[in-house]
């Protein structure tokens, strides 16, 4: 990304985004608060997105310029780098990766049987070739659309689940408000101007919804949590 993408030199940004790392890191559990790598980025970009990168012993995480035409606050921006630390902590892209690894040897060698059973069958026209090949097509794509909706795409719309939760608990035992959850996801469901919206079927997000009801039933924890911090943080941001 840094090859491809302007860095920000809006060193007021720069310097919140950082804050708020710098401040959720510090509630992390060892190793990942003293021996990890951490370093995050700010893009040029108006797209409203950050990505987590996971790496041994390191996280990286780029967030872009855009997403401050969202985030009103310091705790609204905690929310959006809350989630993504969760996924460098719980390995989530080195998980996923290997799950599609597995996935994919699984249905190709799967998909090879039962394409040397049709091949092993006699053969008496050109007819029969076509059919055999046919058959063969129709149960490759079969097995790459059980990969995807069946194994990949459940488990992806876990991991974020799981970040969205997670994230909401360590955002707020860092001293971040996690009621900005709720606005903050508010927001970004009316940025998403989607033409066509996606089947949840086939997202590999949560849909809206369930997002939102995960929040507000972990909000009752996440106050707690938040409470309980007698210095709150402060990173200067209020738009």
């Amino acid at each position: 990304m840094i090859k491809t993408v302007p860095l920000s030199r809006n060193a007021s940004k720069r310097a919140q985004v950082q804050c708020v790392t710098k401040q959720i890191i510090k509630k992390l559990d060892e190793p990942y608060r003293s021996y990890y790598d951490w370093e995050v980025k700010l893009f040029v970009d108006p797209k409203v997105n950050a990505e987590a990168f996971y790496m041994m012993e390191a996280g990286r995480i780029a967030v872009t310029e855009g997403v401050f035409k969202v985030a009103a606050n310091q705790d609204e921006l905690a929310v959006i780098i809350g989630h993504e630390i969760i996924h460098i902590v719980n390995k989530h892209p080195y998980e996923m990766e290997k799950r599609i690894q597995r996935a994919d040897i699984g249905i190709n060698l799967a998909t090879m049987a039962a394409a040397g059973k049709i091949a092993d069958q006699t053969m008496r026209s050109q007819s029969d070739v076509i059919l055999a090949q046919t058959k063969i097509s129709g149960i490759g794509a079969i097995a790459q659309g059980v990969s995807q909706f069946g194994l990949k795409v459940p488990y992806k719309k876990n991991l974020e689940k799981e970040a969205d939760i997670d994230g909401l608990l360590l955002m707020a035992r860092a001293g971040f408000n996690p009621l900005a959850a709720i606005s903050m996801w508010k927001k970004m469901i009316k940025q998403d101007n989607r033409k066509v919206p996606e089947h949840e079927y086939s997202s590999t997000h949560p849909s809206d919804e369930d997002r939102m009801n995960d929040l507000l039933l972990n909000q009752r924890e996440a106050l707690k949590q938040y409470n309980a911090v007698e210095s709150k943080p402060n990173c200067g941001y209020r738009r």
